[in-house]
């Protein structure tokens, strides 16, 4: 629509570099003019679609650059999106800021590479890492102090505390004696012998006549993979495409990386992907075996042909499912259900998180989450303890090992 003023529109992904905007009254795609000069000159690849959030779809641009449509143009205030924190971008300001921080960083990097010679500024990157990292190290300082004295963000995470009395967690007390400077990160001494906060608490339920799983998040990816791979590779999806992704066993050994090629839902993870495909999912659920031996039958059948979904979700080392099996073997069939059905409804957003370890016997299983003495809750921690919460149900415990001491470093 030739006279649409664009009134109000929603961002398709803030996720985004470049944010593509749909407007409410006539529907055209667009981008904000205010990062028409910055994304022509250094994203010029971003300016033709988006992705959308929820569904992964490839969404055109109509119609360019518009003046006025995102909020700090509009006058309004910007909202937040935080990234998840992952290794190397824990701290809030990092999270909050990371699209400031990309813009001054990029901006930066390719005038100096412009200086240099290069025509490309990702192409300088390459060789150049170790001085984009010094950038952008400058520009997280200077975005700290920014903070410091106008924030532009309000952090509005709930803590630790309040995340474990809203949600009933259980906190399991536990005193050790600390190792000063140990070269291995957090280790704590167990009698005689040195050994992980994880190591330590797992002792701590042994002496109580349980026996502990260590799992985290991975052998739930490869659980998914190996009892899931039927369905999300059903060729029937009319969404179903070819997609090719690098060979990640090739990475892992620094060779040579291949290309693998499989296929693959356009919406896979999302919750789109669940709300279009509730029908199929039911269905697949249907013939879920009730008995514990016949489901480990099916995940054994399994472990082959979901080998490729597997690598896509980097749960593809013998370890986890080895793991995987286990945690199978030692939940009830109802659980192990629950956990899938949990995961196959927005997989990106419940992948992550999950506690450290299973502890079990004949009688009893919970999950707990092993913190010491200075260590919290991650936010992806805190969305696992909200998601079980609302749906799975499952037994959790949080146990902190306080610190009751400190010894020298001495060796294992």
């Amino acid at each position: 629509m030739k006279d649409c003023t664009h009134p109000t529109v929603i961002c398709i992904n803030p996720y985004e570099l470049i944010r593509k905007y749909r407007c409410n009254s006539c529907g055209e795609v667009m981008m904000c003019a205010c990062k028409e000069k910055f994304a022509r000159r250094f994203l010029p690849h971003q300016l033709n679609c988006g992705n959308e959030l929820n569904t992964n779809r490839r969404i055109p641009v109509i119609i360019g650059f518009q003046n006025g449509i995102c909020n700090t143009c509009r006058g309004l205030p910007e909202e937040a999106h935080p990234m998840a924190p992952i290794y190397g971008r824990t701290t809030k300001i990092v999270r909050y800021y990371w699209r400031e921080i990309a813009f001054e960083t990029i901006r930066r990097f390719g005038e100096w590479t412009e200086s240099q010679g290069y025509s490309n500024w990702l192409t300088a990157r390459v060789k150049h890492q170790e001085k984009y990292n010094s950038i952008e190290r400058e520009v997280i300082g200077e975005i700290k102090e920014l903070h410091r004295h106008s924030p532009k963000y309000v952090y509005q995470e709930e803590s630790q505390n309040e995340v474990l009395t809203k949600y009933q967690v259980e906190v399991v007390r536990l005193d050790g004696t600390y190792v000063k400077k140990a070269e291995s990160g957090v280790v704590i001494l167990d009698g005689d012998k040195l050994c992980s906060p994880e190591e330590f608490a797992a002792h701590h339920f042994e002496k109580l006549g349980f026996k502990v799983v260590f799992t985290e998040s991975v052998p739930f990816h490869a659980l998914f993979g190996i009892f899931m791979w039927l369905l999300i590779q059903d060729q029937s999806d009319p969404e179903v495409h070819m997609v090719g992704f690098g060979d990640r066993v090739a990475f892992e050994q620094a060779i040579a990386s291949k290309q693998i090629w499989t296929f693959l839902p356009e919406d896979f993870g999302t919750i789109n992907y669940a709300i279009r495909r509730a029908t199929a999912i039911d269905e697949h659920f249907a013939f879920f075996p009730e008995q514990k031996e016949e489901l480990l039958c099916v995940f054994d059948y399994g472990v082959e042909p979901s080998a490729i979904l597997r690598q896509y979700l980097w749960a593809h080392r013998p370890q986890n499912v080895t793991k995987a099996r286990e945690i199978v073997s030692i939940l009830p069939v109802d659980i192990t259900r629950r956990i899938l059905r949990y995961l196959v409804a927005d997989y990106w957003k419940r992948y992550c998180g999950w506690p450290d370890m299973i502890v079990h016997n004949q009688d009893e299983f919970f999950f707990a989450e092993v913190k010491s003495s200075k260590d919290k809750l991650s936010e992806d921690q805190k969305n696992w303890i909200r998601g079980n919460s609302a749906e799975l149900h499952l037994p959790v415990k949080l146990v902190k090992i306080h610190k009751r001491s400190v010894v020298e470093r001495t060796t294992r």
